[in-house]
């Protein structure tokens, strides 16, 4: 999924593999995804590679980017590793935007931040929350949820 805001930022999430390929019955461990993450913000950019979301996190994700249009408060708080967290509100003066904006910590964290945790704001509009919706959908069609979602 991509996400271009603006105001010049970026944010791009690709799910990449199962964090652990051969577990098969842990429902934790046999579902949380590599997802590689690049980052353009005013002060710097960055990629990484990082086991920061589950099959059914992913799930939950796609339905909020496809939902969002509508509801900006369907989604907010941590996922359940708390590398990356997503909120969102409407833009100011903007009938079509929503700002998005993506909290990065741990080793989600550009390696240039000195301390503390960073923030990018993404102001777009409905299509593009569309779209990312459908390019994730299209990314976790690849890793199927393995067994029962334990948060439920």
């Amino acid at each position: 999924m991509k996400l271009v805001g603006r105001q010049g930022t970026r944010l791009e999430l690709r799910l990449v593999g199962y964090h652990h390929p051969d577990d098969r019955y842990d429902p934790w461990d046999s579902n949380t995804l590599l997802v590689a993450v690049r980052v353009l913000t005013p002060d710097g950019s960055w990629d990484v590679v990082d086991p920061c979301l589950t099959t059914w996190e992913a799930g939950h994700l796609i339905q909020w980017l496809a939902a969002l249009g509508g509801r900006p408060d369907l989604l907010g708080g941590r996922l359940n590793e708390p590398n990356v967290t997503f909120t969102a509100r409407a833009s100011a003066g903007a009938d079509d935007a929503i700002t998005v904006e993506a909290s990065f910590e741990l080793e989600l964290r550009p390696p240039w931040l000195g301390s503390g945790n960073l923030a990018v704001e993404l102001d777009v509009d409905r299509h593009q929350l569309t779209a990312a919706a459908a390019d994730l959908k299209a990314d976790l069609a690849a890793y199927p949820q393995r067994g029962d979602d334990p948060t439920l």
